[in-house]
This record gives C-alpha cells, sequence and structure tokens, in this order.
C-alpha cells in the first residue's frame, strides 16, 4: 500500500491544523462565552475536521487511522445550524441563543455522534475490507450521491431550510441602517454559505468534468480538499481581522450593532451635556445601563459610541469629570482644611485608592504632586 503524499495532502493537513489551532485558541482565549463570533470559530473547527477526513482519505492514510472510516460519503448538517447561528449575531444585536435553538444545535450534535459512533463500531478487519475495496475502485469516474432519498434529505432538503432562514433574515437585515462593517460582513459570509451550498450540490458536475480531462477515479478528493482549505483560510482571515483590531469589519464587542458611525457624535454629545448638567459623575454608583436610559439609547450604542469616538471605556469616560472636579476642589482655598480622600469622595470616586489611580491616569501625577505644582506655581 502506497501513501498518496502530494501537494494536495499536505495542503490539506497544513490547513487542517490552522483550523485546529485558530479555532481552538479563540475558543479558549474566551473561554468559551460568546463574543459574537463564537460559532465563527466553532465553524472553522467544523469544516477542519471535514477537511481531515477527506485529506485522509486522499491520501489513504486513512489506512492508519482506520478507526474514522465510514463508508459513504462524509456529511456534517452540524456547520449549518452553526452559520445560521452566526448570521443571527450579525444582523441581530440582541440576539440570544434561546430554548429552541439549543434544540436545533443538540439534535445536530446527536446525530453527528451517531454517524462518528456508527463508523467507530463497525469491526476493524471488516473496515479494512472495505478500504481495501474502496481503493480498488475501477468506478468510470465519480459515483452520483444524490439518487437516494436519505442522502438528497441530508445534502439538499435540510440544508435548503437553514438557507432560506438566513436568505429572508438578510433581506430584512438589508433595510436596516446597520454599520457599513456589520454589512460587509454579512455579505462575505452570505457568499460563504451560499458558495458552500451550491458546491455541494453540484459537486457531481465538476468532478465529472475534471475526470474526463485526468481520467483520475477518485478525482474528487482533491477538489475537496482545495474547496475547503479556500473557506477555511477565508473564514480564518475573518476571525484574525476582527481580533486584531482592524477597522475593515465589526469587533467582537460590537458585532450586530446597527449604529451607524455618524450617530456616534450625538450620542456623545448628548451623554457629554446631561452629565454635565446634572453632575451625574458625582454619583459613585453611576452605570452605562443607568445613564443609557436617562439618554433614551441602548447601553451598547452608548458604549460604543464612547469608544469609538474618544477611544475611553464607560468608567474612564466619567472618571475624567470626576478629575476635574477633583482639581476645581483642591484649588478652591475654602477646602485646604478637607483631605484628599475628603475630595475625591466630593468628586464621585468611591475610595482614596480609586482617585489616586484615576488621577494618576488622567493627569500623570499623583495629587500631592499636582497640589504641589500649583502651589510652587502661584509661589
Amino acid at each position: 500500500m502506497e501513501y498518496e503524499m502530494d501537494i494536495f495532502t499536505f495542503f490539506g493537513l497544513g490547513v487542517f491544523f490552522i483550523a485546529l489551532f485558530l479555532g481552538l485558541f479563540f475558543l479558549f482565549q474566551k473561554k468559551f462565552k460568546n463574543d459574537g463570533y463564537l460559532f465563527l470559530y466553532i465553524s472553522i473547527l467544523i469544516l477542519g475536521c471535514e477537511l481531515f477526513y477527506k485529506t485522509l482519505i486522499h491520501s489513504r492514510l486513512m489506512y492508519d487511522l482506520y478507526i474514522f472510516y465510514h463508508p459513504g460519503r462524509f456529511y456534517n448538517l452540524l456547520i449549518y445550524p452553526i452559520f445560521l447561528f452566526f448570521v443571527w449575531y450579525v444582523i441581530k444585536p440582541e440576539f440570544k441563543l434561546k430554548t429552541s435553538h439549543k434544540f436545533i444545535l443538540l439534535a445536530s450534535i446527536i446525530y453527528s455522534l451517531y454517524v462518528l459512533t456508527t463508523g467507530l463500531l463497525i469491526p476493524s478487519n471488516e473496515k479494512l475490507g472495505m478500504l481495501n475495496a474502496f481503493y480498488s475502485d475501477t468506478r468510470p469516474g465519480p459515483f452520483n450521491y444524490w439518487l437516494n432519498l436519505k442522502s438528497l434529505l441530508k445534502s439538499t432538503i435540510i440544508p435548503l431550510l437553514f438557507l432560506g432562514i438566513i436568505g429572508y433574515d438578510f433581506l430584512k437585515f438589508k433595510r436596516k441602517n446597520m454599520t457599513s462593517r456589520s454589512k460587509r460582513l454579512m455579505h462575505i459570509l452570505s457568499a460563504i454559505i451560499v458558495v458552500y451550498f451550491l458546491f455541494s450540490q453540484f459537486s457531481n458536475l465538476i468532478y465529472k468534468w475534471f475526470y474526463r480531462t485526468t481520467k483520475f477515479s477518485m478525482i474528487e478528493w482533491p477538489i475537496d480538499i482545495t474547496f475547503l482549505s479556500i473557506l477555511i483560510v477565508s473564514l480564518s482571515v475573518i476571525a484574525l481581522l476582527v481580533n486584531t483590531g482592524s477597522v475593515f469589519l465589526p469587533p467582537t464587542k460590537y458585532i450586530g450593532s446597527s449604529l451607524e458611525g455618524s450617530s456616534y457624535d450625538l450620542i456623545i454629545n448628548r451623554a457629554k451635556d446631561y452629565v454635565e448638567n446634572n453632575e451625574l459623575y458625582k454619583k459613585n454608583k453611576l452605570t452605562i445601563t443607568e445613564l443609557s436610559k436617562q439618554l433614551d439609547t441602548n447601553p451598547k450604542y452608548l458604549s460604543q459610541a464612547i469608544n469609538h469616538r474618544l477611544n475611553l471605556g464607560f468608567v474612564d469616560f466619567i472618571n475624567n469629570y470626576r478629575v476635574e472636579e477633583a482639581k476645581k476642589q483642591m484649588l478652591n482655598v475654602e477646602n485646604s482644611h478637607l483631605t484628599l480622600e475628603t475630595i475625591g469622595l466630593m468628586a464621585g470616586f468611591k475610595s482614596k485608592s480609586a482617585f489616586f489611580r484615576a488621577f494618576k491616569k488622567v493627569t500623570n501625577s499623583t495629587p500631592n504632586q499636582f497640589l504641589k505644582s500649583k502651589t510652587s506655581t502661584n509661589s
């Protein structure tokens, strides 16, 4: 038995290990918590496993890992609900997985485990016999897998149900006033999903065309390896872009936001006016949720506006006001008898340590250093 160690084998294995590393790296980095891109990382892993399986078949390394062999074509229905949930996180700002969604996901996982288990339970000698028969195949080109109802159901009908939902929500999304980066992500994602589905539907035509040219009976495996590798690399690039702060796609914390960039200034100005006029910074338990209610906006939008326009978090945004208030009170001669801790509490800080830490961050000096510099200047 000879291995098929060609460029497709090395390319397939290389992309698989990239998918495995990136998928697991981001999942463990996020501690498996959803940041809006959770299902992107999972889809990279699923497609990577499919690529690995097909690379094992093509290279004949399956002889060494025959425990994973499953007769018939490998279908992976788990990828479609994963795609659907990722799309929903892109186009629905407040989307959360409900019981019905978890049921769909669980059903897909159970089916995938069932397929895997049935393959694992086949006796070893029987599997080796299947592999020998498979590789000695003299069929006239690729076999048409779509001629039975079971294949049609798994490869066409069920995926179409998910694609129908994705398409319907995509059309609704197009009418919304979404950010240009969210629109860009949705267009890229839609193209990847549609191409994946169309390839699975018409791959036999592609196989047959290449077979007529090459007369290579197992031509479908190099084609599948190439296609899946391109798909995985595309998704991996998206994952890298959004996790390295690229401005091309929406960052993880703002995926699904419908706030346009032109709205940032309006929200920031309203927030500044309201905080200043009502001296809200003096309230040491002020939260972004409380302020957003007063402004009649979404906490997510307020946070996004502060982050993008001022390059600050909400706490730093409020602490800037508190520091300015503390500086004003420290320079007021009527407060000369007050301690710095008391002045910090008057300005809205919860404690002396919080006051000193924020003051140092904003002014690059401690309150004592600030007072000394002002005293020496005045003298």
